[in-house]
């Protein structure tokens, strides 16, 4: 390959419609993100462990999604001053509000993360405890159930060996 092929294939996005084009493509993303962690936090509080697991599946897909854009992305983020330069006033004022929205959900889906996993570990706390005291219960009521027949039997001392 000729050296101009070769840098035209790791070349970054050029044109104003390129760099629009994957601003939209990430906002669009985002809210599928968004939406994805809404239900994860439904699926969360209802207790439904399997379509949970489904979804975590799918969010681990979109996320595959959200880093081969940032790859993309990334000249575009290094250069931005010079990119958003060449944007008319009109695309300026949409990349804008890609990025501003962009950014406000990813906010909004780490702090719904944050609060899942503070829900989940809660849960788990609580079912740790359920266990040790169900497993303590088993241990008082064992102490003071009736030895059964046979237990009786090894413990007697009037049977000649």
């Amino acid at each position: 390959m000729t050296t101009a092929v070769m840098s035209n294939q790791t070349a970054s996005p050029d044109g104003p419609d390129e760099v629009l084009g994957l601003l939209r493509e990430q906002a669009s993303l985002y809210v599928r993100l968004e939406a994805f962690a809404s239900r994860q936090r439904k699926l969360i509080t209802t207790d439904e462990s399997g379509p949970l697991l489904s979804l975590l599946a799918d969010r681990q897909k979109l996320s595959t999604e959200l880093t081969r854009l940032a790859v993309k992305l990334e000249p575009i983020r290094r250069g931005w001053v010079e990119y958003r330069g060449r944007l008319s006033p009109p695309q300026r004022a949409e990349a804008d509000g890609l990025v501003s929205d962009a950014a406000q959900r990813l906010q909004r889906v780490i702090e719904s993360d944050e609060q899942d996993a503070r829900l989940l570990s809660l849960r788990k706390h609580s079912v740790a405890d359920g266990l040790r005291a169900a497993h303590a219960t088993g241990h008082a009521l064992q102490a003071y159930r009736a030895p059964s027949a046979r237990e009786v039997g090894t413990y007697r001392l009037d049977e000649g060996s």
